[in-house]
């Protein structure tokens, strides 16, 4: 579940941390340590007076900024789009270090620096990037913001779950939008270059185009035909570049089936109703009315364009 993000890896690998590990930053009188992490409170006495302070029972909402040895800021929380929030009923969650620090000395309300020895983090092959060299301290600034109670911490994962749900349908929609744009550019690509390139090349004049994008050129123009009638067909499929894909003129076997029901390509719906029964001609497909992004295996490839020579037998 997405709300599992808000437990930062930093919080894991805290875990594991040595309390003998060697800080590049001098310790000063008002810090203490506790399983190797350094740390001090930033809040005064008479801030934390009246400070509630924090039980096994406290949801947390915290406000962090990670820093590394040369002060350049690696991690805000306050970038993010959703607020980090621990909820301590979990006994899993209390046996983090930092939360351990937290119930220790911290109150809703407190400001602390902790500093963190950088070789504790990145051990046992991990990655360490260049902005953080070995024998470095990583800083974390974090503020205890506020403690929920039980029904403002399912209101506020409620609310935190739509805003997720609302994005992601957000960035779904945004993503088919881009989709559909990248697939009229492809169409009218592909219909710029018949229009102004293949039929120029193979000196063809009398085609003709339909509404939707479909290209024809009728040989012998034939009888009318019903939507959903049966029919057979002969046909011989190329690509642009000539290369033969199928034709039942070569196996002697026309292809019978209801025209106009969505059991063929669109191409073919539409194609074969203005050709007619009887009638001979050549289809010239854009592959949005053909096999469109996904292709039909073989040399038939995503955004193929499909030209067919077909018979429409009585």
């Amino acid at each position: 579940m997405f709300l599992y993000r808000f437990i930062l890896i930093f919080l894991i690998t805290c875990v594991s941390f040595s309390a003998n590990a060697q800080h590049k930053n001098k310790k000063n009188k008002d810090e203490k340590e506790f399983k190797g992490i350094r740390y001090q409170l930033q809040t005064t006495k008479k801030e934390r007076k009246k400070a509630l302070a924090i039980t096994d029972s406290s949801i947390v909402e915290l406000r962090m900024a990670i820093f590394n040895s040369t002060d350049s800021l690696l991690r805000n929380t306050d970038d993010e789009d959703f607020p980090l929030i621990l909820d301590l009923r979990d006994s899993t969650t209390r046996q983090i270090p930092i939360v351990e620090i937290m119930m220790k000395d911290g109150k809703i309300g407190d400001s602390l620096s902790l500093f963190i020895h950088s070789d504790s983090v990145f051990q046992n092959g991990q990655i360490r990037p260049i902005f953080i060299p070995k024998g470095s301290s990583l800083r974390h600034e974090i503020k205890i913001v506020k403690n929920y109670s039980e029904q403002e911490y399912a209101d506020k994962l409620e609310a935190m779950q739509q805003k997720y749900m609302d994005e992601m349908k957000q960035k779904q929609q945004q993503e088919k939008q881009k989709a559909e744009m990248e697939a009229k550019s492809k169409v009218q690509n592909q219909i710029d270059y018949l229009e102004n390139t293949y039929f120029v090349e193979k000196g063809i004049t009398n085609f003709q185009k339909t509404e939707s994008g479909l290209y024809y050129v009728i040989d012998e123009q034939g009888t009318p035909i019903e939507k959903g009638q049966t029919i057979k067909v002969h046909y011989e499929g190329t690509l642009l570049n000539g290369q033969k894909f199928d034709s039942s003129f070569d196996r002697n076997s026309p292809i019978e089936f209801p025209i106009g029901v969505g059991q063929v390509i669109q191409g073919w719906d539409e194609g074969i109703i203005i050709i007619g029964k009887g009638g001979k001609g050549t289809l010239y497909i854009p592959s949005h009315l053909g096999y469109g992004e996904r292709g039909a295996g073989g040399i038939i490839k995503p955004n193929s364009t499909l030209v067919f020579r077909v018979e429409v037998l009585d």
